[in-house]
Protein backbone atom coordinates (compact mmCIF):
# COMPACT_ATOMS: atom_id res chain seq x y z
CA UNK A 1 0.00 0.00 0.00
CA UNK A 2 1.24 3.46 -1.61
CA UNK A 3 1.94 6.39 1.39
CA UNK A 4 1.13 10.05 1.50
CA UNK A 5 4.48 10.81 1.21
CA UNK A 6 4.78 8.46 -1.56
CA UNK A 7 2.40 9.14 -3.40
CA UNK A 8 3.26 12.75 -2.99
CA UNK A 9 6.92 12.00 -4.54
CA UNK A 10 5.33 10.09 -7.42
CA UNK A 11 3.27 12.87 -8.51
CA UNK A 12 5.85 15.23 -7.90
CA UNK A 13 7.99 13.30 -10.02
CA UNK A 14 6.07 12.44 -12.69
CA UNK A 15 5.44 16.26 -13.12
CA UNK A 16 8.84 17.16 -13.11
CA UNK A 17 10.80 13.43 -15.11
CA UNK A 18 7.69 12.05 -16.97
CA UNK A 19 11.21 10.53 -19.29
CA UNK A 20 12.35 9.06 -16.07
CA UNK A 21 10.63 5.45 -14.95
CA UNK A 22 10.64 4.42 -11.79
CA UNK A 23 9.88 0.97 -10.58
CA UNK A 24 7.91 0.90 -6.79
CA UNK A 25 7.97 -1.49 -4.27
CA UNK A 26 11.07 -3.16 -5.31
CA UNK A 27 12.61 -6.00 -3.79
CA UNK A 28 16.11 -5.50 -4.54
CA UNK A 29 18.29 -8.03 -2.18
CA UNK A 30 18.15 -11.83 -3.65
CA UNK A 31 16.37 -14.18 -0.86
CA UNK A 32 15.48 -11.29 1.58
CA UNK A 33 12.32 -9.57 1.93
CA UNK A 34 13.26 -5.76 1.47
CA UNK A 35 11.14 -3.56 -0.62
CA UNK A 36 13.00 -0.41 -2.06
CA UNK A 37 10.03 2.53 -2.47
CA UNK A 38 11.61 3.31 -6.00
CA UNK A 39 14.19 2.17 -7.98
CA UNK A 40 15.89 3.18 -11.12
CA UNK A 41 17.83 -0.26 -12.68
CA UNK A 42 20.03 1.09 -15.39
CA UNK A 43 21.47 4.31 -12.63
CA UNK A 44 21.54 1.40 -10.28
CA UNK A 45 19.56 3.89 -7.81
CA UNK A 46 17.09 3.20 -5.12
CA UNK A 47 15.10 5.60 -3.53
CA UNK A 48 13.79 5.29 0.14
CA UNK A 49 10.54 8.13 1.60
CA UNK A 50 10.67 7.93 4.99
CA UNK A 51 7.84 9.28 6.86
CA UNK A 52 7.14 9.58 10.80
CA UNK A 53 10.58 11.06 12.36
CA UNK A 54 9.13 13.57 14.44
CA UNK A 55 5.99 11.62 15.88
CA UNK A 56 8.37 8.54 16.55
CA UNK A 57 7.52 6.29 13.29
CA UNK A 58 8.62 3.23 11.96
CA UNK A 59 11.65 4.59 10.82
CA UNK A 60 12.82 5.66 14.22
CA UNK A 61 12.27 2.68 16.45
CA UNK A 62 15.86 0.93 16.82
CA UNK A 63 15.11 -2.44 15.66
CA UNK A 64 13.26 -0.89 12.39
CA UNK A 65 16.48 1.30 12.06
CA UNK A 66 18.92 -2.18 12.38
CA UNK A 67 17.09 -3.29 9.79
CA UNK A 68 17.02 -0.19 7.55
CA UNK A 69 20.71 -0.13 8.09
CA UNK A 70 21.21 -3.97 6.76
CA UNK A 71 18.94 -3.50 4.00
CA UNK A 72 20.89 -0.10 2.43
CA UNK A 73 23.93 -1.84 3.37
CA UNK A 74 23.22 -4.94 1.12
CA UNK A 75 22.08 -2.56 -1.64
CA UNK A 76 25.54 -0.53 -1.60
CA UNK A 77 27.28 -3.66 -1.83
CA UNK A 78 25.29 -4.97 -5.06
CA UNK A 79 26.67 -1.35 -6.22
CA UNK A 80 23.13 1.07 -6.02
CA UNK A 81 23.56 4.15 -4.44
CA UNK A 82 20.30 4.71 -1.74
CA UNK A 83 18.40 8.15 -1.60
CA UNK A 84 16.92 8.57 1.70
CA UNK A 85 14.17 11.01 1.73
CA UNK A 86 12.04 12.54 4.89
CA UNK A 87 9.00 14.19 3.91
CA UNK A 88 10.30 17.50 4.40
CA UNK A 89 12.57 16.66 1.27
CA UNK A 90 9.94 15.71 -1.19
CA UNK A 91 10.45 18.89 -3.14
CA UNK A 92 11.64 20.27 -6.45
CA UNK A 93 15.18 20.63 -5.11
CA UNK A 94 15.61 17.12 -3.96
CA UNK A 95 14.19 15.38 -6.95
CA UNK A 96 16.50 17.55 -9.27
CA UNK A 97 19.09 16.81 -6.89
CA UNK A 98 18.22 12.29 -8.08
CA UNK A 99 17.38 12.95 -11.17
CA UNK A 100 20.68 14.71 -11.74
CA UNK A 101 22.26 11.68 -10.37
CA UNK A 102 19.97 9.36 -12.77
CA UNK A 103 21.03 10.88 -15.92
CA UNK A 104 24.98 10.83 -14.79
CA UNK A 105 24.62 7.33 -13.87
CA UNK A 106 22.33 5.76 -16.59
CA UNK A 107 23.88 2.66 -18.75
CA UNK A 108 23.15 3.24 -21.96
Amino acid sequence: MISKLELQFEQLWVELYPDIDLEAEVRLIPNRKFRFDYVHYPSKTAIEINGGNWNYGRHCRPQSLLSEYEKINLAQLLGFTVFILSGEMINDIWLQKISDFIKLHSKK
